[in-house]
């Protein structure tokens, strides 16, 4: 997930989670919006210590790493890499369920002393393992952190690259979770304190892989939110043998190409006036780009480029440096996309924090006039609405907000979601409400990848391998699907309302365990109202200096707390329903 936008070497930038979801560099360079699941990386709190200066333990959220192998399945390589995690037994009683929390296509190090530790609020993953006497890991993705079978960067080879992928990721956990100890049969691991009925014995506090916690003997349960909740409900399809229930938190389950209706989801949050007037402005800048007059066009970028250079208060200081050069060096879609800034941040923070003042501003040709039910292009004309809105894009100061790039993760996703997801949220200009430019088309998505993977790259990405797990229609047992109403990413999970999706109906009716919902017209879990993406599974309760800019948004709503307790709650309420019911491996 993340609505800054990282860049790569070719100018792609990723919007999102996805996320997803950058270094706000020079705007006026062509680029595309491509699909980020993962949130912003928060900084670390000044009061962490770093582990590298600590010695390793389970006690307070220690970090390990684990020997895995680079291929699980076709013995192309023998090679193994170190896969890197953390452990909180703060809680944790012999006995107890194993809860994970994901931390998906991200450097997971940063999330450490929000979710492990609870810095400044509190944690699903944590809350939840002080309730039922828990162990609480967060496991790292391959090809993300520390956590690298090979260096990444622009140097990645195909050969490498093609280790990247769904089934070896999910894979990576199942090797992970059945490395842990049986509490009796095979001794290999046995520590000699084992038998101390209390809860550690020193040798499992600096090595976790002898706690006896082996997922045969004791229920292992995965949050995540965004692609890490896709891999929640994957994992309980796939292997429930392992993974005995799930949380899967804003995931996007349906794999496809064509994701024009990322869009969508905001276009519907938007006050109706503000609606109309960004589709007629969309509309208008794409028909001038398209069109034949130069100097239009000329003059039109010139206009959008100022407007991205403006500052609050009418400054005009730096956009007076910009010249019809400029103009002329500027893409067709890096002037188009400049009507798209206003919805950086929308994917987080949503319509009343992120894009209501734009609306306001715009609506009001920036407090000089009353707003009017239709809008401004209905009453007095689109030039009119066009000024207006370079007029509000100006006083917004979108560039002035802090970003932390990360081109390992950049780069990373961008090759998972080129190879397998898709995800590309293009433009659609038969979309009749369409706030996007046609300019972003399926085609330039395509094509970034291919400048950027070569023939390593599919030629199209291939969605089959994922949404065989069931997509749409999936229908696993002990897995709880929550989504924001307002969410981008809803349109490809369990609770969309697009016109190609089955449109099932989320219950809080908690299935029997190891049973699936018996209509598969609807689905266990909730809907938030106004909500976005991941809102759930943190909450901050004492706000930091990491939490006062767009960057440091993930995994939790920076606008309600109640998404956090209610989601906890109805999982808490289904946990004690299924629980009792472990070891009874049968699914329906």
């Amino acid at each position: 997930m993340l609505w800054c936008r990282p860049q790569l070497e070719l100018q792609v930038f990723l919007i999102f989670a996805l996320v997803s979801f950058g270094s706000l560099i020079s705007r006026a360079a062509a680029k595309v919006s491509g699909p980020v699941l993962r949130p912003a990386r928060p900084s670390l709190p000044e009061v962490f210590v770093s582990l590298a200066s600590d010695v390793n333990s389970t006690n307070t959220g220690g970090e390990f790493f684990i020997e895995i192998p680079v291929d699980h399945f076709n013995n192309r390589t023998e090679r193994t890499f170190k896969n890197r995690y953390w452990v909180n037994s703060t809680y944790w009683e012999r006995g107890g369920p194993v809860f994970v929390f994901d931390s998906g296509e991200q450097d997971a190090a940063p999330l450490l002393p929000y979710y492990l530790q609870e810095f400044h609020g509190q944690s699903a993953v944590m809350r939840l393992a002080e309730r039922y006497k828990g162990l609480a890991i967060l496991w790292e993705h391959r090809f993300y952190g520390a956590s690298l079978p090979f260096p990444v960067n622009r140097n990645t080879t195909g050969d490498q690259w093609q280790f990247l992928n769904t089934e070896q990721a999910l894979e990576d956990f199942i090797f992970f979770a059945n490395s842990f100890k049986r509490s009796s049969g095979n001794t290999q691991n046995s520590d000699p304190e084992a038998t101390t009925p209390s809860n550690q014995t020193s040798g499992q506090r600096t090595n976790p892989l002898l706690l006896p916690i082996h997922p045969s003997e004791t229920p292992w349960i995965f949050l995540g939110g965004s692609y890490p909740g896709i891999r929640a409900s994957f994992l309980r399809i796939r292997n429930p043998e392992v993974v005995f229930a799930a949380w899967a938190s804003s995931a996007p389950v349906q794999a496809e190409v064509d994701m024009a209706s990322y869009y969508k989801a905001a276009e519907r949050s938007l006050t109706r006036n503000c609606s109309a007037d960004w589709v007629s402005v969309t509309r208008h800048v794409d028909d001038a780009l398209m069109g034949g007059n130069e100097t239009i066009k000329m003059q039109m970028k010139l206009e959008l480029l100022k407007a991205r250079a403006g500052k609050p208060g009418g400054n005009t200081a730096e956009a007076d440096n910009i010249t019809l050069t400029d103009a002329e060096d500027t893409s067709d879609v890096g002037a188009a996309s400049i009507l798209m800034d206003p919805l950086d941040f929308y994917q987080y923070y949503g319509f009343e924090e992120s894009l209501l003042q734009f609306c306001n501003i715009l609506e009001t040709k920036n407090f000089t006039a009353d707003a009017t039910e239709k809008g401004i292009t209905a009453e007095e004309g689109i030039e009119v609405a066009f000024d207006a809105f370079l007029r509000a894009i100006s006083e917004l100061d979108y560039d002035s907000i802090p970003f932390e790039d990360d081109p390992v993760t950049d780069r990373s996703w961008m090759w998972q979601y080129c190879s397998e997801y898709g995800f590309y949220q293009r433009g659609d200009r038969n979309n009749s409400l369409s706030i996007e430019t046609a300019f972003l088309s399926l085609d330039l998505f395509q094509r970034q990848c291919n400048d950027t993977f070569g023939s390593a790259i599919p030629a199209s990405p291939q969605t089959q391998k994922v949404n065989k797990y069931g997509g749409w229609n999936m229908n696993p047992s002990n897995v709880l699907f929550t989504n924001g109403e307002f969410d981008p990413w809803r349109t490809m999970g369990l609770a969309s309302i697009e016109d190609n999706s089955p449109k099932r109906t989320p219950t809080v009716i908690i299935p029997e365990c190891n049973t699936a919902t018996p209509d598969n017209g609807t689905f266990f879990g909730m809907t938030y109202a106004n909500m976005v993406h991941v809102s759930d599974m943190r909450v901050l309760l004492t706000p930091d200096a990491n939490h006062t800019n767009f960057s440091t948004v993930g995994f939790y709503s920076p606008v309600s707390q109640e998404p956090f307790f209610t989601g906890l709650g109805l999982f808490q309420l289904a946990l004690d329903k299924w629980l009792p019911c472990f070891g009874s491996r049968s699914t329906k």
